[in-house]
């Protein structure tokens, strides 16, 4: 593949919601370009893209791929991201490495959840953005309802350049509207551009007459030639939608049909003349040393950011690189600010569907691939040494589902985990951690479908297999009255017996406080040197747990009196006692149990409020307000127990089409319900026998 410069690159990030032919557009165009000589089909399992067993079984994206293009003496590099909600953050990936978004719908569904999230991620990115109604040739497919639909979604802005000639399986080419040319694709599969026919004339200039007023409203100086009656060329439309796009104020929309190729040269003709050039991108970093704000233009020094990694035990490392400024060569070395070294950069090459294309240079701009970084991560920043900068991470989604994970074999804990950390370089919304409260390791993930991809990647990348379960909830015991226990321990077995008998009182000390051991010992009732003994008796009884196994908090146990044997007492007889005093005290003294309390903030569409407050309210949450998060979206603050988290995220994502999301952080403990503490006690009574 040749050398291009930066005002002929496109970087268009190719999103959605899932099954709107995203994959299928793109294996059309490596088609069109001579890539691949056939047409790849994702419902065939041919698709050039989707070729990991796991989206072949699914028939679906889980990661993102590059797919370069070139196209007219220009090179469109398209990003082909995910629709499924669990993998959103290979769409944020995309987002930040590209310079416009190209959001595809389906002609016969319309807007999903999807779509919605799509243009959210891209406004956060500030990109331009375009929509393509896609599989026009399908049944029930409505363009002009869902151009309407997307009007009042996204506003005015929403306009179309093209319309389609025919619909459903009549579908057989578009109209260019600032041309007035259309291009059909014909029995032979041949593309014949030609003139508008008359029987359509009066359609296709109402449509025009609609572009040209919707472009006029961004720009004031085509709105004076309007109202004055003028002519105004297809040239200055056309430079004033270009404006327009770029601006965030007008989103053109295309019509296709991916699967049968038809409108897909057009639309790469559009990418060329419409999206973005990353020639004049702007990019904002900070000085590694000083912190201070710096600008980097594309021909300043080399600078770029890692949007992506992907981990394989046969492929190695790979590191998805976009050039933000300069040259970037391969066998060269480069600064890398996020660990203060520097990186030898080896072979770069870019991606065409499974196809590898080598490239000894890229310009600014540019979107390359690399092997073997071993140190950097996604989001890190590569620059040349005497210029430094260094530019913010990706923001990821927090994940939401929390599983704990097990090896499935005996003695292959290691072997699991390692394999866990390796796929957290490759997906940063993976979280694994140890959980001291419960001694178990969580994984967090977005969603089901991600951790259950997750367990059969590890198995096939890594030979590692691993269980999922329920996680346990950090409960803990406590008091609420004070008791005075005796613990005796007396044992003969022949020789020196066992013997220690010590009294405690046992009271209840304030919420947070933690457990005290004292002692008052008078008269040497219990010799000193027998007192650590106790103590430690005392701690591991406690620690332990009495009613149900779980710790016992928030405990003062003071030593009083008791008594010894000159010959049988020893240090062991003692804390044997103590233990006995403590799980005899406890039980007598009004034991209760107390569960973890989190604070929730839930981000929801208005639409679905009152759904998520009932669901909130059926898990025991005290709703403490809520506020507006602007674009009819929510936030709602409750108190809630951990215990009725688990698949929480799955249900949430249900009631509000997936743009629902929350995050947690821990507040207190409270009592349990005296009916689910009933529970729990028997079934940790069960789990023991």
């Amino acid at each position: 593949m040749k050398n291009y410069k930066s005002t002929n690159i496109r970087n268009i990030a190719v999103t959605g919601h899932g099954k709107t032919g995203k994959t299928s557009l793109l294996d059309a165009c490596l088609f069109n370009t001579g890539v691949v000589k056939r047409l790849g089909s994702v419902e065939d399992g041919t698709s050039a893209l989707d070729y990991d067993p796991e989206e072949s079984k699914r028939k679906m994206t889980i990661g993102a791929k590059l797919v370069a293009c070139e196209w007219r003496d220009f090179k469109l590099n398209f990003i082909d991201t995910p629709g499924y909600p669990d993998f959103v953050g290979d769409v944020k990936g995309a987002m930040a490495a590209a310079d416009s978004a190209l959001i595809v719908i389906s002609a016969s569904s319309g807007i999903k959840s999807g779509t919605e999230n799509a243009f959210i991620y891209a406004e956060e990115y500030e990109l331009p953005r375009a929509f393509l109604i896609n599989k026009m040739d399908r049944e029930h497919a409505d363009f002009d309802g869902v151009v309407e639909e997307l009007r009042v979604r996204f506003g005015d802005g929403v306009v179309p350049v093209q319309i389609p000639i025919g619909k459903e399986a009549a579908f057989q080419g578009v109209v260019d509207l600032l041309s007035l040319h259309m291009k059909i694709v014909t029995h032979d599969n041949e593309v014949v551009k030609d003139e508008v026919p008359e029987y359509i004339q009066g359609e296709v200039e109402a449509a025009r007459q609609k572009l040209i007023e919707a472009v006029a409203e961004f720009n004031n100086e085509l709105l004076e030639k309007y109202i004055e009656g003028e002519e105004i060329t297809e040239v200055e439309v056309a430079a004033a939608m270009i404006e327009g796009i770029q601006a965030g104020k007008i989103y053109p929309v295309f019509c296709a049909s991916a699967k049968q190729n038809i409108g897909i040269r057009q639309l790469m003709n559009d990418m060329v003349e419409y999206m973005p050039t990353p020639y004049f991108k702007v990019s904002i970093g900070t000085d590694p040393a000083t912190g201070e704000i710096k600008e980097r233009r594309t021909e300043d020094a080399f600078s770029a950011q890692v949007f992506k990694t992907t981990v394989d035990p046969f492929v190695g490392r790979q590191s998805f690189i976009r050039v933000l400024s300069g040259e970037m060569k391969g066998d060269a070395n480069y600064f890398h600010v996020n660990k203060n070294g520097e990186e030898r950069i080896g072979t770069l090459f870019t991606m065409q569907g499974k196809q590898q294309a080598n490239l000894n240079q890229v310009a600014a701009g540019d979107i390359v691939i690399t092997t073997k970084l071993q140190q950097v991560r996604t989001g890190d920043t590569l620059c040349d040494k005497s210029n430094p900068i260094q530019y913010e991470g990706i923001a990821y989604p927090e994940p939401m589902l929390e599983m704990a994970v097990t090896s499935k074999k005996k003695g292959e804990e290691d072997k699991v985990f390692g394999a866990l950390a390796k796929q957290q370089d490759e997906d940063p919304t993976l979280v694994v951690q140890k959980k001291p409260e419960t001694r178990e390791t969580v994984v967090k993930g977005i969603g089901e479908v991600h951790l259950e991809i997750l367990a059969e990647q590890l198995q096939r990348k890594f030979g590692a297999e691993m269980v999922l379960s329920e996680p346990k909830v950090a409960y803990r015991e406590t008091i609420r009255k004070s008791v005075q226990v005796q613990g005796r321990h007396k044992k003969q077995s022949g020789g020196h017996g066992q013997f220690g008998d010590v009294w405690l009182e046992i009271s209840p000390q304030p919420a947070g406080e933690g457990n005290v051991f004292t002692e008052t010992i008078f008269g040497g009732s219990v010799p000193r040197q027998y007192i650590p003994a106790v103590e430690k008796g005392t701690e591991e009884a406690l620690a332990a747990g009495v009613m149900a196994g779980y710790p016992v908090v928030d405990v003062k146990v003071n030593l009083y009196d008791g008594s010894y044997h000159s010959v049988d007492s020893s240090e062991a007889a003692f804390k044997t006692a103590a233990g006995i005093a403590i799980r005899k005290g406890v039980m007598d003294a009004s034991p209760i149990l107390l569960e973890p309390i989190d604070t929730i903030r839930v981000i929801t569409p208005e639409y679905y409020m009152g759904d998520v407050m009932g669901k909130l309210n059926s898990k025991r949450a005290h709703i403490l307000g809520v506020d507006s998060k602007g674009k009819d979206m929510s936030e709602i603050s409750a108190l809630i127990p951990e215990a009725e988290l688990y698949r929480f995220a799955t249900d949430l994502r249900s009631l509000t089409q997936g743009r629902g999301s929350y995050s947690l952080e821990f507040t207190r403990y409270e009592p349990v319900p005296e009916r689910e503490a009933v529970k729990i006690v028997e079934a940790r009574s069960k789990k023991a026998e």
